[in-house]
């Protein structure tokens, strides 16, 4: 029996450098859409972070205003109280001084809008921000508000101590009457109701002079906290938060 071997005609080698082309063209394609489609996704997400971190930004830099305002207040008090306590505290003078002191010890806290940024943190989704002088003062910003809540720490631990002395020296009955007052309040009571608190009798301060003295020394380191507070820390904080959100808002096309 006669066989017939068949003979296949062999390829040239550009046939198999076109397949190989044509696979890696193929690969890199998937490549770059799974790169793109990644990227927007992460782009997405980084301005959904961005919407709700300037809504944050804006609820503390309203937050700081509300809270410098009373800061002002406290100061204003504080020199109040120490001119009163030039004078001998009989009479109406112990009254108006038991008055400002009441307001002493305020220690209000002023809480930061963290929630947005801590998740971003922990999440490890700082990286779907690309542009690093944003995050770079995202980071600031976040390093700011350390500092001023590290400060508030101690403005209240002082306001603990604070309040032992005032309890010290004001009359329990008069505080009862002041209590329903507030710091960031005071100046919308009604002049003709300042005017009976101010005119209460109460007994001299006048055997009072150690405690009192302690208590007007640790005003003066609250006056200073807060002074260093309204006139440094908080503008900084401010400042940082006014440039993040236009930076947000240019870098990822938000509405104002």
């Amino acid at each position: 029996m006669e066989v017939h071997h068949a003979h296949s005609t062999a390829k040239k080698w550009t046939h198999y450098l076109w397949e190989f082309l044509m696979l890696f063209l193929a690969v890199f394609c998937g490549f770059l859409a799974e790169n793109l489609r990644e990227h927007t996704v992460e782009h997405a997400r980084a301005k959904e972070f961005a919407i709700s971190l300037v809504q944050d930004l804006q609820s503390d830099t309203a937050a700081i205003n509300d809270h410098i305002r009373s800061a002002e207040t406290y100061i204003r008090f504080a020199d109040t109280l120490f001119n009163i306590s030039k004078k001998r505290l009989e009479g109406r003078t112990a009254a108006e001084f038991s008055f400002y002191t009441r307001f002493m010890y305020w220690t209000v806290h002023l809480i930061f809008n963290r929630a947005t940024f801590e998740q971003i943190k922990y999440s490890g989704s700082l990286r779907y921000f690309k542009n690093y002088r944003l995050l770079d003062k995202m980071i600031e910003y976040d390093a700011a508000i350390n500092r001023a809540e590290a400060e508030y720490m101690n403005h209240r631990e002082r306001g603990n101590m604070l309040l032992d002395q005032i309890n010290n020296i004001i009359d329990p009955l008069y505080h009862k009457e002041l209590s329903p007052y507030f710091l960031w309040t005071i100046d919308s009571i009604p002049r003709e109701t300042k005017d009976k608190l101010l005119s209460v009798e109460l007994p001299s301060l006048e055997n009072k002079s150690e405690v009192i003295n302690k208590m007007l020394n640790m005003i003066v380191v609250q006056q200073r906290n807060l002074r260093y507070l309204n006139v440094t820390l908080y503008p900084a904080i401010t400042a940082l938060a006014v440039a993040l959100i236009e930076e947000f808002r240019k870098e990822y096309h938000l509405e104002k």
